[in-house]
């Protein structure tokens, strides 16, 4: 009796080794999966090992990037319509990372009853790869667009008118509000808008208190075309504002010389020669303002000297300014905020820089080592004109060259001299029509050279 209970007893013992073993043997060879009831999305990945799992998700963004969704504004503009593909990227192997993973245990115990695991949902982790420019750039087409800071002076009186900011979109929330619409499921997102920042805040357009520098021009009142391109150019400057450190260029400014844009055709230089151009006169508005730039101590990035010099500011005192070529950059280098103010009155353009005035601060501009010479004359043949005739095609002028320097003073001493830098001006020669043709009679003579007289002396 006590023989067959040892029996029975090992061979238990034997069979539980055995059943224990294969357990062991199963659980070291089990995969780990998924834990089940578990979804990406809308993708049930449960029980799949996180090899079969990604490639679930993948196939599933295969068809979702296909998608098209519409961009909207606040109040339902749309911006533009985009291809999930465009917009995000899937990343297969965080979506899975995030994932429960079950081992061979866990697996065991969904056999005890009570057990049944709870539906769990994670999201896809899509990357922001959406060309954040574009789509700003597309939404501020439609968005209110931001009213600079303005500041002028009228009939001796400073007015100040504040920036208005508009709209744009908001870079920092764009990723995540498109991000969770589309993980959602809509088809359109509306895009996060905010106010934009300020360039000019109110309290620096008070600090402009006072006229710190000012220059005049005169111009001939009768040529209307160069007087409409002169009052063009400086209404669309007339009230701009710089903080330190800020920039104007007078191209970018004022923009392409065209007739949609408010000029005409009028007198120019071309190559040391008078001729004719859509725009012809606007450099006496870039010239003023560079000189009262130059009296107002700003910096002055960029500036060139026409081909010939021009009548109203002494000579090495001009600045040309040509779309594409040529320009007027000048600098707020000054502590404050400055402005710009234009008034064309009768024959006079007057230049302002607005700000306020250094104490004993006074400006000299002077010239070194000018040089001049004769283009000479230029004959042509021009079988038109009667023979022993003569016609003045061009008058041409003398070419020049100097140094042109500031001086700047602080009460009275002089704290600092700057290259403004060499003006040169090529010249033209005078061009001189020589006819060939058949012998005039005395009264062709005498109207020619009446001719020839009114061509040489034509007002620009």
């Amino acid at each position: 009796m006590f023989l067959g209970w040892r029996r029975w007893f090992w061979a238990l013992v034997v069979l539980a080794a055995t059943a224990a073993g294969g357990i062991v043997l199963t659980a070291s060879r089990f995969q780990e999966r998924v834990a089940p009831n578990t979804f990406v999305g809308t993708v049930p990945v449960g029980e799949l090992t996180p090899d079969e799992a990604r490639r679930r998700v993948r196939v599933w963004w295969e068809t979702e990037k296909l998608r098209t969704v519409r961009l909207l504004l606040p109040g339902g503009s749309l911006v533009a319509e985009s291809r999930l593909s465009r917009l995000m990227r899937l990343d297969d192997d965080a979506s899975v990372a995030q994932l429960p993973l079950q081992d061979f245990w866990d697996a065991a115990a969904r056999w005890i009853p009570g057990q049944e695991p709870e539906r769990r949902v994670f999201q896809p982790v899509l990357e922001f790869v959406a060309d954040v420019g574009w789509l700003k750039r597309e939404a501020e087409k439609r968005l209110p667009k931001t009213r600079p800071a303005r500041v002028f002076l009228r009939d001796g009186s400073l007015v100040r008118r504040p920036e208005v900011p508009g709209r744009t979109l908001s870079e920092d929330a764009l990723a995540e509000t498109i991000l969770t619409s589309v993980r959602d499921g809509r088809s359109d997102v509306e895009l996060p808008v905010a106010e934009a920042p300020k360039h000019v805040p109110d309290e620096a357009l008070e600090q402009i208190a006072e006229v710190a520098a000012e220059f005049s021009t005169r111009f001939p009142r009768s040529n209307k075309p160069r007087n409409t391109n002169i009052r063009a150019a400086a209404e669309k400057i007339d009230g701009l504002v710089l903080l330190p450190g800020d920039r104007f260029s007078f191209n970018q400014t004022v923009g392409k010389r065209t007739i949609e844009n408010g000029f005409r055709e009028a007198g120019v230089y071309v190559n040391g020669r008078h001729d004719t151009g859509v725009g012809g006169g606007i450099c006496q508005v870039s010239t003023t303002l560079y000189n009262a730039a130059l009296l107002a101590d700003l910096k002055i990035v960029r500036r060139s000297n026409h081909s010939l010099p021009v009548p109203y500011v002494p000579i090495g005192r001009d600045a040309t300014v040509n779309y594409g070529s040529q320009d007027l950059v000048l600098e707020n280098s000054t502590q404050t905020p400055i402005g710009f103010s234009l008034e064309v009155g009768q024959g006079v353009l007057r230049v302002r820089v607005l700000g306020r005035k250094v104490p004993g601060l006074k400006v000299r501009i002077v010239t070194e080592g000018h040089k001049s010479w004769d283009p000479g004359v230029k004959t042509v043949k021009d079988p038109t004109l009667p023979a022993g005739t003569q016609k003045v095609l061009e008058k041409g002028g003398k070419g020049h060259s100097l140094l042109t320097y500031r001086l700047v003073y602080r009460d009275g001493e002089l704290v600092r001299r700057d290259v403004l830098g060499r003006s040169y001006y090529r010249g033209g020669p005078k061009i001189v029509a020589v006819g060939t043709g058949a012998a005039p009679s005395p009264s062709t003579i005498a109207q020619t050279t009446r001719q020839s007289g009114s061509a040489g002396t034509e007002s620009r």
